[in-house]
């Protein structure tokens, strides 16, 4: 038997009982696979490979050919993917490792100018700005969708430069109409479970166009971290 094959029997029998652990199955001599995804989304998110994995188990421990040497040869990349996966299961990225820390964001406060916003905006592609009041909670998004919806409320409105944001604050509301709506989450939520929500549709005409991290989860809290689905897909993909 090879190395890189006895490495992958240790592997194996380690993924086994993590995925056995979160089925709530951790004395079965089975792989209970269909059973955790049901329920726990990261091992869903990754059904498919570890089916794969265990097909080439149960080649290497049952072998249909009767010639001499492997059938199955199993690659150095291989087991890398593997113990990538059984770290990713045992410790999960969450929204806490994912979202961007609050001494990074650009938030804004109710004296603040549209004018240095927008600037700003344009200058680093901020797509979205919090609003906090003295507790550092947020109370409003400051977006491209606020400008808008603050014009399109009247028709003799117009905006400028030097207006405040406490002048367009109810156009920046968190439970505005638009085409996004914002989500307050823990910093243990999985990044699976980030995934869904932002891939998700709420409404026919809705998506989650951010989320806001703090202490459980609560949108009176202070703000801890922001979350953009590109923070989401980037994580993913890497």
């Amino acid at each position: 038997m090879s190395s890189t094959t006895q490495s992958f029997i240790r592997l194996y029998e380690q993924l086994v009982e993590e995925v056995n652990q979160k089925a709530g199955s951790p004395a079965s001599h089975s792989f209970e696979i269909e059973r955790a995804s049901n329920r726990n989304s990261g091992v869903r998110r990754q059904e498919r490979l570890l089916k794969y994995i265990r097909d080439v188990r149960h080649a290497l421990q049952h072998p249909k050919h009767s010639s001499s040497g492997d059938a199955v040869v199993i690659s150095t990349p291989f087991l890398e993917e593997i113990e990538h996966l059984l770290n990713y299961l045992r410790d999960p990225p969450t929204a806490s490792s994912v979202g961007v820390p609050r001494k990074k964001i650009r938030t804004a406060i109710l004296t603040e100018r549209l004018g240095d916003l927008a600037g700003e905006m344009k200058q680093h592609g901020f797509s979205h700005i919090p609003i906090l009041n003295e507790q550092e909670s947020v109370i409003g998004v400051f977006n491209e969708a606020s400008v808008f919806d603050h014009l399109w409320a009247d028709n003799e409105t117009i905006i400028g430069r030097d207006m405040l944001i406490s002048d367009i604050l109810p156009h920046c509301s968190l439970d505005t109409t638009h085409t996004e709506s914002y989500r307050f989450v823990s910093p243990r939520m999985p990044l699976d479970d980030l995934a869904e929500m932002f891939l998700s549709l709420e409404t026919p005409k809705t998506r989650v166009g951010a989320a806001f991290v703090t202490a459980s989860g609560k949108p009176h809290e202070p703000l801890q971290f922001l979350i953009t689905p590109w923070d989401v897909l980037a994580t993913a993909a890497g």
